[in-house]
């Protein structure tokens, strides 16, 4: 079979498609989509511990099974998706542990359903499992989203709007703050010359907001301990302009500031926590509670293009990768 495999670290051009061997396991997927993240950009580049040549790249995807043991939950034939605990998936065969598998819907397209699934289930365990935001109807508040027309910055502004929050999103350019706009958000255009700070605690009656997702990282950090509130939470949860300087914890004394770093992984640990949140993602799909939103799509042996169209972030929304 073809797959992506990285054989050093460095840039796009470590991308290449390769004849490989077939994965073992139980359960075996033939692809359909795969999705690129940010995730996949660092992996490439070496940036996580743990991240060794051959390195097989890819973390989510979506197909139909062909093989799958007898008392293993699953049969040849099923619509699938998967996402965290899986590596590989830039592949046309993709071997997927049982508790790791999310049954597709029929309404839902697999090209859809991978367009969702990671960015979606990293921005409901933001607001609901690190932010702790409440449902519609009972919260009040304001938040800033960096990179709010990205990929799970798209889907956390729909979110946090359908709860009846303020949401200020971070862009760099008119179409996007155009969209943030159309959605419900308050855009906020950061360049070089413009106080988009000062916009915001002009906002918030110089308050500042409840709470900051920042997945930019050392180019916005400083400024995200700057426009929260007293007794509110920083959730730093990706590093798109490279890691943030070090933290004096004196800092966050000063308002009483919480600060963390998520990741999917721990908030997702058992197959009940994954099949809770899937269900939540494919569901605000169905009921439009967020607009799904597909920038590109990629033939697989293209990935290196979808990696530099990433890394530019320049995109609005989800790049897929398509597979057999």
């Amino acid at each position: 079979m073809h797959a992506i495999i990285i054989n050093q670290f460095g840039g796009p051009e470590q991308l290449r498609l390769q004849e490989v061997d077939a994965p073992g396991g139980d359960i075996i997927v033939q692809a359909a989509w795969a999705g690129v993240n940010f995730v996949d950009i660092y992996q490439r580049e070496g940036r996580y511990l743990g991240v060794k040549q051959p390195w097989p790249m890819g973390i989510e995807g979506t197909g139909i099974i062909i093989h799958a043991p007898v008392g293993s939950g699953w049969k040849a034939g099923e619509r699938v998706a998967y996402t965290t605990g899986v590596q590989g998936s830039y592949a046309e065969l993709v071997a997927v542990p049982a508790a790791n598998l999310i049954r597709v819907p029929d309404d839902i397209s697999l090209r859809d359903a991978c367009a969702a699934i990671e960015h979606g289930l990293t921005s409901i365990m933001l607001a609901d499992d690190v932010a702790r935001l409440p449902e519609k109807g009972s919260v009040s508040g304001s938040v800033l989203v960096h990179a709010a027309a990205g990929g799970v910055g798209g889907w956390l502004v729909q979110l946090l709007v359908a709860r009846g929050l303020t949401v200020f999103g971070t862009t760099s350019s008119a179409t996007k703050a155009a969209w943030l706009s159309s959605v419900g958000a308050i855009p906020v255009r950061y360049n070089g010359d413009t106080d988009w700070p000062a916009l915001v605690l002009d906002q918030t009656n110089g308050r500042g907001v409840d709470v900051v997702f920042d997945s930019v990282g050392k180019s916005t950090f400083a400024h995200s301990l700057q426009l929260v509130a007293t007794r509110g939470h920083v959730v730093l949860f990706g590093a798109a302009s490279g890691q943030p300087d070090p933290v004096d914890v004196l800092q966050l004394m000063r308002k009483s500031i919480t600060l963390t770093r998520p990741v999917l992984p721990h908030y997702v640990d058992t197959p009940a926590r994954l099949q809770a949140h899937a269900a939540a993602v494919l569901r605000h799909i169905a009921d439009g509670t967020v607009q799904l939103r597909i920038h590109a799509t990629y033939p697989l042996a293209d990935a290196a293009l979808a990696h530099s169209a990433l890394a530019e972030r320049g995109t609005q929304g989800k790049l897929l990768l398509s597979i057999n």
